[in-house]
């Protein structure tokens, strides 16, 4: 596996595994209503930087993030689903625990739906805490159990 950081052009990239990946959320992730537009203005504009992971010269993984005061905040983590299982997202989370800390963060933060049990499981074996729970109102939803969740890493 192999990560590079992902420029604007590698939007179609990006969108695809996000969709892929957040096709079968339910309630549905507001993932899928991004375009490739949506994310290409994002990373053209400087608001948010995003990472493929290339496997066998194939986009494996991928996810999306913006640097804050003293953390790394990712977000649409990414995994094709015809690749899942295989430790690309762990991968993805150490990659971006080593490029946080090459920059100078003390931690990563993650917002992660708290009924998707095994991305719950997953962060917490690489060490995240639940900092904070909240419901997340979107509309024709009774509220989405969300947890913000933080690695301290070493620097």
């Amino acid at each position: 596996m192999n990560m590079r950081i992902a420029s604007a052009k590698d939007a179609p990239i990006l969108t695809s595994l996000m969709h892929a990946a957040f096709q079968a959320a339910v309630p549905p992730s507001s993932a899928l209503s991004e375009t490739v537009e949506d994310v290409a203005t994002q990373l053209a504009e400087g608001r948010e930087q995003a990472a493929i992971c290339w496997e066998d010269d194939h986009p494996a993984g991928m996810v999306r993030f913006q640097w804050k005061a003293d953390s790394l905040y990712f977000f649409r983590l990414s995994v094709d689903p015809s690749r899942q299982g295989r430790g690309i997202g762990r991968s993805i989370i150490r990659w971006l625990e080593a490029w946080a800390a090459q920059n100078g963060k003390a931690a990563l933060t993650c917002r992660v739906r708290m009924e998707m049990e095994a991305n719950m499981r997953l962060y917490r074996s690489e060490g995240f805490v639940v900092t904070q729970e909240e419901i997340v109102q979107r509309e024709g939803t009774t509220g989405i159990p969300t947890a913000h969740m933080r690695k301290t890493i070493g620097n």
